[in-house]
This record gives structure tokens, C-alpha cells and sequence, in this order.
């Protein structure tokens, strides 16, 4: 054995024992271990020796009992005080030396945090230089990498970062990691920062508790919250505000955390808060740069937090627009938003309350009318902001002044009615007395001859066609279409046109299926006639002759689903996104040159008038299938 004065000089923990049980420990050794061992005896009175997973080893399993037998290893186990209950993790390499055992051993804790410097110090080399191959890491992907190293350093199973308002006093973000995302997603708002959150932000000290259901400041758990047990809390601070704090839970071996894991993590925050202070100076020149694209906007641009206390802000652009950025509820808002028709739109259904509270993306059309007298016309999308762990922070919301558009439209509409209207009353004329002539006409006594008369109401009727469509479009275009609605049988309706029609229909047979007791309707009969008509007559056209055309009316959905099905030369992928657009046309109609492309439009726009919807299916050399929903009378 090595005298005493030698050993005092080795800078790591080592204990080494003699043949005769005496055993002589290192200075870093006694103070791992708490005390000083004089014997082997003395030394296994004290120390319970524990596998690295936790489980208790028998003694002859002990390291210095195994080296003492000749074995050399190297292993992680851990070592627990008898009289304090303290545990240490720790690396053990034994071997026999001349006769004693030697046993070395380094704590986990010293190796953990050696190996966590190490990520840090790489973090921080990302910060400094990033590579030209990868996005570069945002202050949220730091602050995630700092929660993850702070977990390393104290071997916990669950660690977040509180970010603090300005003020310090509220959590405005929780970046978390060993919770998953389905779990987070239950979870699903921002913690209010009560409990011992709340504590570690208003003592702004560390708190290490045993027990957090044992602790008087602990105020549970929200419901689908996994459980935790221990819990230590470090504030984080930059300079000197307060960013934040670190809240870990439960270490991986089951233990409480100790007081050296405490200081641990005091010493990591203290290392994070440089790398912090960095992250947010490049964030921050991010943010001036998109500033001063936000400010440059020529679109208004405006953010409502969800926290009705904070204020919203917008850009000049927006605030040019609105008079100033103020919620709708706020006494001094300087305008209020209405429907297109003129209606006042409840606090319910604005935009942003939208918005908040269905978490989608909301777009609209609105009148915008200031309290100074302006009005104009308003296209305005909002859109909610979500951390990462799914609460809602606020919604950005885009304002852009569509009056210039809706003039134009308005005008476009009413030349078009114009038109329609002036080009309707001398065609009724022209065919009223083609009529005539028609019924005069007998063989070749007439002057003129039946074929031509025949020819000139046949594109008169085309006219008149044309005519109505324009009409109609302009109708749906301004949300002027007046339905004559009765409770009707869809299947009477279906009847009857398909008798009515046969005829011009060529070689097509029309077959009518009836699945069920479909249930009334609540309809124009005109209308619903005219969307089959058109349906029927572009299956007619493009489908090969002889080609059977099959009408399906059956019960779905609390209404009535009626299919029309063809054999056709069917429908190109990209063009059936475009398929209801007004003036559009398959590129099969535009060689043929048929019709203006407003009849599916027309179609379009009367179901959806009734409270319906009108779907396509098809693929090129399979047919098309064109399907019509509508509510049963009553829903």
C-alpha cells in the first residue's frame, strides 16, 4: 500500500485496500464518498453498491471483492450513503496492484458535465460560424438545445425553459423536451406559471423539492400531464433581467435530485445565459431586417396576441388603413367591420375571434368603415400563431384595400347585365316572329325557305342561351340569384327532364336508379332542372355515341345526393381544380369552340345558392361522374 502522504497527492477519487482489509482513500475519494474508510469492513458497513439501472448487487459482486479475486473491468454503477441516503453515479475501474486492490472512480456527475461543456462550447461554435448548407439556428432551436444539455447535466427525464415577459412576471413561452407531441398536443395551452413555476419565477432563486404532490406550492397537474415526482428550478438570467428559468423533473434513476445537481445546474445556467445573450443579438438583427420588410409592406400587416392585456401593433401601412391598430371591443377603435351587404359582423365572427378560437386560416371579404366617415372594401386573412407546443399566442392578420377591384367588378357586372338585357329584347322579338313565319310556312310556298328559318331560330335560341347565361353569371357573381323554392320530390324532378329531354339526348339512354327513400328538397324546380340540363347536355356532347348516361338519386348525409355518370372521354387532372371557374374550358371544348365555359360556373353557383354542393370525378378515357348534394327540406 502506498504511505499516505503519496496517496494525498493523487488528484482523482481512489481507494486502495491491502490483503488485510486496511484500506487508505484519495482526498477527492472522501469527499465523493462523504467519509474516509480506514477498513474494507468500515467501507461496506456504509456503502450500499447499486447496478447503474438501480438494483442492489450482493457483495461478493462488489467491485473491490471482484478485483481482490483477480478480475480487471471497468463499469457504471452507483454508490449509496447508509446514513445519509446520498447517491453517487460513478465509473469504476478495479484492478490488483502489488498485492492490494485498487479501485478508481469517477463521478458521473464530473463526466456529464465535462461532456455537456463540450456540446455547449459546440453550440455556441454553430452560433458564431454557420455552415452555409443548413438553416441557421433560430433563438427557439437554441433554447431546445440548451433544455436538452440542462437534462444531460443532472440526468433528468423531463426539462423545460419558462421564457419571462418583460416584466418578468409571466411565462410567455415553454420550450420542453421528454414530452411528446401527441401528449403536449392534449395538454395544449401555455402553463399560467402558478405552482412551483410560479415560485421559481417570484423568488427568483433555485427550488429543489423531493416531492412536488408533498410541497405546499404545487398545484397539480392538467389533465393528460404525465407524472412527475422531483423537481428542481433554476432561474436563467441574461445580464442582469431575468430570461427565464430551467424546470427539470424526475431524474432517470428514480432518486430526488441532491444538492449537488442543484449547483450543477446553477453553474450550467450561468454558462447557457452567454449562449443566450448571443442568440438573441443575432435574432435580434433577424428581426430589424424583417422590421423593416414588415414596415415597407404595401399590404397592412397587424399581430393581436391572444393575451387580451397585451396590446396589438401593426405596420404603417395598416394603421393608414384602419386609423389605428385596436381590438374590436376597445372603446377607442377607430373602425368596425361589416359584411359586403352592409350587415355589422358580431365580435364572434371577426376575423381574429375566428381565427383564436377554430385555429385555421380565416379569409374574407369586408366592408371596413372608419368612425371619420371612410369606407371601402376590405380583404383581410388571419391567421393563428402557435408555439411549439400547440397553445395559440395571437393571430397575424393581412389588410389589403380591394375598392379599386370591386369597383372594377362592379362595372364588369353591370356592362355584362347591360348587355345581356339589351342584346334579350330584340332576340325575343326575332324569334316571336320566326315563329309566325314558321306556322305560315307550308312546303316550298313560302318565300322563304323552311331550312333557313329553321337555321335563324336555332341561333336565335343560341343568342338567347348566351344571353341568360350572362345574366345568370352576373346574378351569382353579386349574390343577386332569387330562387322560387318548394318543398319538392328530387326524384319527380329527375322524372320528369329525363321524359322531357330523351329526345335531344341522340343516342345516349339515360337510366334512372333510385337507392332508398331520398327525402324532400327545399328548391326551385326551374333551377335544379336548368344544373341537370347543363350536366346532361355536356355528357351528350363530349361522350362517344351510343354510350349510356347514368343518373343515380339516392339519401346521404341528411339530404339528397344526385349522380350523373358518363362514359365520356373524361377530364384531364389539372384541369379539374379549374373545372367550375368561370369562362374556363376543357381543353376538348376550346377546340370544338362550345359555349362561353359559364355553364358549369351557372351550376356551380345555383347548388351552392340552395345551400349545396356540386363535386366532379374523373380520369382521361374513364368517364366522369358529377355529383350533387343538397339539404333535405327542414335541415
Amino acid at each position: 500500500m502506498p504511505p499516505p502522504a503519496e496517496l494525498a497527492a493523487v488528484p482523482w477519487p481512489v481507494l486502495v485496500i491491502d490483503p488485510d482489509g486496511a484500506a487508505l482513500a484519495s482526498e477527492p475519494a472522501a469527499g465523493v464518498l462523504g467519509f474516509s474508510p480506514r477498513s474494507v469492513e468500515q467501507l461496506e458497513q456504509r456503502i450500499d453498491v447499486l447496478s447503474s439501472a438501480g438494483e442492489p448487487l450482493s457483495g461478493d459482486a462488489w467491485p473491490w471483492r471482484r478485483a481482490a479475486r483477480g478480475e480487471s473491468f471497468q463499469e457504471d454503477e452507483r454508490w449509496r450513503d447508509r446514513i445519509t441516503g446520498a447517491q453517487s453515479a460513478v465509473r469504476v475501474r478495479a484492478r490488483t496492484l502489488d498485492g492490494s486492490t485498487l479501485v478508481e472512480f469517477e463521478p458521473s456527475s464530473e463526466r456529464a458535465e465535462a461532456h455537456v461543456h463540450q456540446k455547449l462550447a459546440a453550440l455556441n461554435e454553430a452560433l458564431f460560424t454557420p455552415a452555409s448548407d443548413r438553416e441557421p439556428l433560430s433563438l427557439r432551436d437554441v433554447l431546445l438545445r440548451l433544455v436538452e444539455l440542462a437534462c444531460e447535466v443532472v440526468d433528468a427525464r423531463y426539462g423545460a425553459l419558462g421564457v419571462l415577459d418583460r416584466d418578468g412576471r409571466k411565462l410567455k413561452d415553454f420550450i420542453f423536451t421528454g414530452v411528446d407531441e401527441e401528449t403536449a398536443r392534449a395538454i395544449g395551452h401555455l402553463p399560467a406559471g402558478g405552482g412551483l413555476l410560479g415560485a421559481v419565477i417570484r423568488e427568483g432563486r433555485p427550488i429543489r423539492v423531493a416531492r412536488i404532490a408533498d410541497d405546499a406550492r404545487s398545484e397539480g397537474f392538467p389533465p393528460g400531464h404525465p407524472p412527475m415526482t422531483s423537481f428542481v428550478g433554476v432561474p436563467l438570467r441574461v445580464g442582469a433581467q431575468g430570461f427565464g428559468n430551467f424546470y427539470l423533473t424526475d431524474k432517470r434513476s428514480g432518486d430526488a435530485f441532491t444538492e449537488t445537481d442543484e449547483h450543477l445546474l446553477e453553474k450550467f445556467s450561468v454558462q447557457a445565459a452567454l449562449t443566450v445573450a448571443y442568440a438573441r443579438q443575432l435574432e435580434d438583427e433577424e428581426r430589424h431586417l424583417l422590421q423593416a420588410v414588415v414596415e415597407h409592406a404595401p399590404y397592412g400587416l397587424a399581430y393581436f396576441p391572444a393575451d387580451h392585456e397585451t396590446e396589438p401593433f401593426g405596420n404603417p401601412a395598416a394603421r393608414r388603413m384602419l386609423g389605428a391598430i385596436r381590438r374590436a371591443d376597445d372603446p377607442d377603435a377607430t373602425f368596425e367591420l361589416k359584411y359586403p351587404d352592409g350587415r355589422p359582423m358580431p365580435l364572434d365572427a371577426l376575423p381574429v375571434a375566428r381565427a383564436l378560437r377554430e385555429g385555421v386560416v380565416i379569409n374574407l371579404e369586408t366592408v371596413i368603415e372608419r368612425r371619420d366617415g371612410k369606407t371601402f372594401h376590405g380583404e383581410i386573412s388571419a391567421a393563428p400563431v402557435h408555439s411549439r407546443n400547440g397553445a395559440r399566442l395571437g393571430v397575424v392578420v393581412v389588410y389589403q384595400d380591394i375598392s379599386a377591384r370591386k369597383e372594377l367588378e362592379r362595372v364588369r357586372e353591370e356592362f355584362a347585365a347591360i348587355v345581356a338585357h339589351d342584346l334579350r329584347t330584340p332576340l325575343q322579338s326575332v324569334l316571336l316572329q320566326l315563329d309566325v313565319l314558321l306556322r305560315q310556312a307550308t312546303g316550298g310556298a313560302s318565300t322563304v325557305s323552311v331550312a333557313t328559318l329553321q337555321s335563324m331560330k336555332k341561333n336565335g335560341s343560341r343568342l338567347e342561351r348566351l344571353t341568360r347565361d350572362l345574366l345568370d353569371a352576373s346574378g351569382i357573381d353579386a349574390h343577386r340569384l332569387v330562387l322560387d323554392r318548394h318543398r319538392v320530390n328530387a326524384v319527380e324532378i329527375v322524372d320528369a327532364l329525363v321524359t322531357e329531354i330523351q329526345g335531344t339526348l341522340e343516342t345516349h339512354p339515360v337510366s334512372v336508379e333510385v337507392v332508398g327513400e331520398p327525402p324532400m328538397i327545399d328548391a326551385d324546380r326551374l333551377r335544379i332542372e336548368q344544373v341537370l340540363t347543363n350536366l346532361l347536355e355536356n355528357s351528350n356532347k363530349y361522350a362517344a355515341e351510343g354510350t349510356p348516361i347514368r343518373i343515380a338519386i339516392a339519401a346521404k348525409d341528411r339530404g339528397v345526393m344526385i349522380s350523373v355518370e358518363d362514359q365520356g372521354p373524361g377530364i384531364a387532372r389539372e384541369e379539374l381544380p379549374h373545372l367550375f371557374d368561370r369562362y374556363f374550358q376543357t381543353r376538348k371544348a376550346r377546340g370544338a369552340r362550345r359555349g362561353l365555359g359559364l355553364g358549369l360556373y351557372i351550376a356551380r353557383g345555383l347548388v351552392e345558392a340552395h345551400g349545396g354542393r356540386i363535386t366532379v370525378e374523373s380520369e382521361p378515357g374513364r368517364g366522369s361522374v358529377f355529383r350533387i348534394g343538397l339539404p333535405a327540406a327542414g335541415s
